[in-house]
This record gives structure tokens, sequence and C-alpha cells, in this order.
């Protein structure tokens, strides 16, 4: 997305490249194409809809790849880093060995079906225990507040009758309903370190 402003008769833009979370405040980092930009300055900021929907998609992805490589793998599968931009998703999983042409099939197989399901990706704001109680997966060393923001996505599941096919804690941009992510292809599977598995892939039009 970009901040705009007009400031003393002069006009200048920002392209934000990546935004991170430091306690309470967002903090944008980019480049300023033109103008100058100074503190106390009023900024209008705008989202770059394409990007933004793009980056919606394969963040929704993640999570049903989430939930799938533990249904194929088994339970010791925990996030262990993952990147998301408009352009592909990046998800690092704890897994002892590489994963067979079978397995990636499978996987594959299974967020697809997810998709074409076109579930509603339902969010809520729970405390941390309540989410818990739900069975809402945390990732292990992040600091969480009293409130935190349930995302849970695909019909409750047959096997597990208690919760969705996926449940997380997560305060991230989302598409609205799993068919929107339209396609979901890995295109690389790799070790990364000892006992971590990296897995990369594509959805919507890259897909």
């Amino acid at each position: 997305g970009t901040f705009t402003w007009v400031s003393e008769g002069s006009e200048g833009s920002f392209a934000v490249r990546s935004t991170r979370k430091v306690g309470t405040a967002y903090i944008h980092h980019g480049l300023v194409k033109s103008g100058s930009l100074g503190l106390g300055d009023k900024v209008q900021a705008k989202v770059d809809k394409v990007a933004r929907q793009a980056t919606a998609r394969n963040h929704s992805a993640t999570h049903l790849l989430h939930a799938v490589l533990r249904k194929v793998l088994g339970d010791h599968v925990q996030q262990k880093g993952s990147l998301v931009d408009f352009q592909r998703l990046r998800f690092d999983f704890s897994h002892g060995q590489a994963l067979t042409a079978e397995q990636l099939k499978k996987i594959e197989g299974m967020v697809n079906q997810k998709i074409l399901e076109n579930t509603l990706i339902d969010t809520k704001e729970l405390s941390i225990e309540k989410a818990l109680e739900e069975g809402a997966m945390a990732l292990f060393g992040e600091k969480y507040g009293e409130k935190v923001r349930v995302l849970s996505m695909g019909d409750i599941s047959l096997d597990e009758p208690s919760k969705p096919f996926s449940i997380e804690l997560c305060g991230g941009t989302h598409a609205q309903r799993t068919g929107d992510i339209g396609c979901f292809k890995i295109i690389s599977e790799s070790g990364i370190a000892s006992g971590v598995r990296r897995l990369e892939a594509v959805t919507g039009d890259a897909a």
C-alpha cells in the first residue's frame, strides 16, 4: 500500500514495503517516493487492493496447509516459521524427513478440497483462556494479550467433532471464504535445518 500527503503545499508519497508490530505500535517500512515526510505530518493510507487480496489468499491457504500437514504427517507437526506476501507463501514446520511425492500430492489435494468446499472463514475475539479451550492453536514462543483473535475455517470434521478443520490465533488479513483462495499449488519442498522442513506454494492467479 501507500501513504500520501499534502503538507504546506508539498505533496508526497511513501510506498510501504513491510510492516511489523512492536508492542502496541505498527511500524511501516518503505521508501519515500516523492516529496519529503516530517514528524507530525498528516498522511492518508491507501491499500493496494490487488496485492492485499493476493496476500489474504496466501495467508488463508497457510492455515489450511498447517491443518492438513498435521492430519497427513501427524500431530508432531508444529509451525516453525512462515512468510506470506502477494506472490507466494512459505511454511516451515517440524518433521524429521523429506516428504514423498505421494505425501505432497495428498497434502495438495486435501487443501484444494477444503478450498472447493467454500466454507466461511470466521473470526471472533475471545479471551486467551476461552480460545485455547475451544481448541485454537497457539504458536510456541508468541506473546498473546488477554484478548485474542481466533480464526476458524472448514466444516466441523467427523474425526474431531469438537472443533473446525482449522482453528488458530491470528491477527492477519484473510479471505472471506475458503473458495476465494481459488487454487493451491506446492512449488517446492526442502529441509532448512535438522528436523525442520519448508514448503513453498502459490494460490489464486499464480497457481
